[in-house]
C-alpha cells in the first residue's frame, strides 16, 4: 500500500512539474515575440475563448427553448388525455366491459359515452333444485343510449361486479358532459401554450444567433486587424 501511495506521489509530482515547464515554456516564446507577434497571439486566444464562450451560450438557449416546447407539449399530451382513465373493467364470459369517461366498450364494439347512456344490473335465473337440473342463474348487464340497447351476461358471482359497472356507466353518461369541456378547455389553453413556447423559442433562437454571429465577426476583426499590424510591422 505505501508503495501504491509512493508511486501515484511521484506521478503527481512529475505532472506537476512538467505543467510548470510548458508554462514557462510558452511564457518564454510570448516575451520573445514583438508587440505585434504578441498582439496576434493574444487575440488569437481571445477568439478562441470567444468561440467557445459563444458556442457554450447558444446551446443553453436551445437546450431551455427545447425544454420549454417539450413540457408545452406534454402538458397537450395530458390535456388530450383528460377522460382516458378507465374507471371500471369487468370480464365476462362474452368478453370485456371497460369504461373510461369518454368511451365504453363491449363484446358489442366501441361507443362514445353520452348524456343518454345508462345501464342496469339484474340476477336472474335459478340454482339447480335438484340433480339433473339446469344451473339458469346469470347476471345480465343491459346497456342503453337512446338508440341501442345491448344485454351481456356474466357469471352469478360476479353480481356485486357487474352492479358496481352498471352504476359507474349512468354515471359516466350524466358527467359526460363535464368532462369533455375540462377536456376541450384545458386542450385549448394547452395549444395555446404549445404555440406561445414556439414563437418564443424562434425569438430567442434568432437573437442568439445573431449574438452569436456578431461576437464572432467582432473577434475575427480583431484578429484582422492584429494580422495586418504584424504585416505592417514586417515591411517597415
Amino acid at each position: 500500500m505505501t508503495q501504491i501511495l509512493i508511486i501515484v506521489a511521484a506521478v503527481a509530482v512529475a505532472l506537476l512539474l512538467i505543467t510548470i515547464a510548458l508554462r514557462l515554456s510558452r511564457r518564454r516564446k510570448v516575451n520573445a515575440m514583438s508587440p505585434e507577434q504578441r498582439d496576434l497571439h493574444y487575440a488569437q486566444q481571445a477568439h478562441k475563448k470567444c468561440v467557445s464562450e459563444l458556442k457554450s451560450d447558444f446551446k443553453a438557449v436551445e437546450k431551455d427553448t427545447d425544454r420549454a416546447v417539450k413540457d408545452a407539449k406534454s402538458r397537450l399530451d395530458g390535456a388530450l388525455a383528460i377522460g382516458s382513465d378507465r374507471l371500471d373493467q369487468v370480464k365476462g364470459p362474452a368478453g370485456t366491459v371497460t369504461l373510461t369517461s369518454l368511451e365504453l366498450t363491449t363484446p358489442g364494439g366501441t361507443r362514445a359515452v353520452t348524456p343518454q347512456l345508462s345501464a342496469t344490473a339484474e340476477a336472474a335465473g335459478a340454482a339447480p333444485v335438484a340433480e339433473g337440473d339446469d344451473d339458469t342463474r346469470r347476471t345480465t348487464l343491459t346497456i342503453e343510449d337512446g338508440e341501442h340497447r345491448e344485454t351481456i351476461d356474466f357469471k352469478p358471482d360476479q353480481e356485486s361486479a357487474v352492479r358496481g359497472l352498471a352504476a359507474r356507466i349512468t354515471s359516466a353518461g350524466e358527467h359526460v358532459d363535464e368532462v369533455t369541456r375540462q377536456r376541450d378547455e384545458a386542450t385549448r389553453e394547452a395549444e395555446q401554450a404549445v404555440a406561445t413556447a414556439n414563437e418564443q423559442a424562434t425569438v430567442r433562437l434568432n437573437d442568439a444567433q445573431v449574438r452569436y454571429d456578431k461576437g464572432i465577426a467582432e473577434s475575427e476583426a480583431k484578429v484582422r486587424d492584429a494580422e495586418a499590424r504584424l504585416r505592417d510591422s514586417r515591411v517597415r
